[in-house]
């Protein structure tokens, strides 16, 4: 007798393989910690180069020329600190501690800067350091965004995070724009410097997270 035909096997996905048969969950509590880590990311640096300009000329009696040089001086220090921060990021695993650094320092910069203890002479300076901190934990951010993802997943990954741009673009400018409006120039800086230093703690978070993962013992190899 001809033996009874059996069904085709299923195709393995990469997701089933990725996790020995088990299918891999891409919305897991860290994942969803990094998308949060880029909305304040968003939001702290929007504030700076969105309102940051009105905010001296408003609420310190700067030029708008002074204003811009040190807008400036932010924005092109924080292209030299991503440079930088890339080869930080090759040379070191502890990139959560990275992070924190780099935005809780710029964060002290910008508190500083928004308390108005800054002459104007100095203004470019300080804010040149602060965007050099910030632009320096950018590639440190990217590999805390692929330490999170399952193995397989990175690109959705990056995907669901990237997503925390848009939702700290949008929520934002109305914050910033608010605090204008009612009068209070100087808590534009005080407000994108407790969303840097939210920033350094999602960043401290997610070090921990990996720490703990590596302390763990590596799973037996299926039979």
């Amino acid at each position: 007798l001809a033996a009874a035909p059996q069904a085709a096997p299923k195709p393995a996905t990469a997701k089933a393989a990725a996790a020995g048969g088990a299918p891999t969950r891409v919305l897991s509590a860290a994942v969803l910690a990094m998308t949060l880590f880029f909305v304040t990311l968003a939001m702290s640096n929007g504030g700076i180069q969105n309102f940051s300009v009105a905010a001296w000329v408003d609420g310190q009696g700067l030029s708008l020329t002074m204003a811009n040089a040190a807008l400036t001086a932010f924005l092109f220090a924080s292209a030299g600190g991503v440079l930088a921060g890339g080869i930080v990021a090759d040379r070191t695993r502890h990139h959560g501690l990275v992070a924190a650094f780099g935005f809780g320092s710029s964060a002290a910069l910008v508190l500083l800067v928004g308390s108005g203890g800054v002459p104007g002479l100095l203004l470019a300076p300080v804010m040149g350091a602060a965007g050099f901190l910030s632009g320096m934990i950018m590639p440190s951010r990217d590999m805390l965004v692929r330490a999170a993802a399952p193995p397989g997943q990175a690109g959705a990954v990056f995907g669901i995070v990237s997503t925390g741009f848009n939702l700290g673009g949008m929520a934002g400018p109305p914050l910033f724009g608010w605090l204008l409006d009612s009068g209070e120039p100087r808590l534009v800086f005080v407000t994108a410097a407790a969303f840097m230093l939210l920033t350094s703690v999602m960043a401290l978070a997610q070090e921990w997270r990996l720490a703990r993962r590596r302390r763990l013992p590596a799973p037996a190899p299926a039979e």
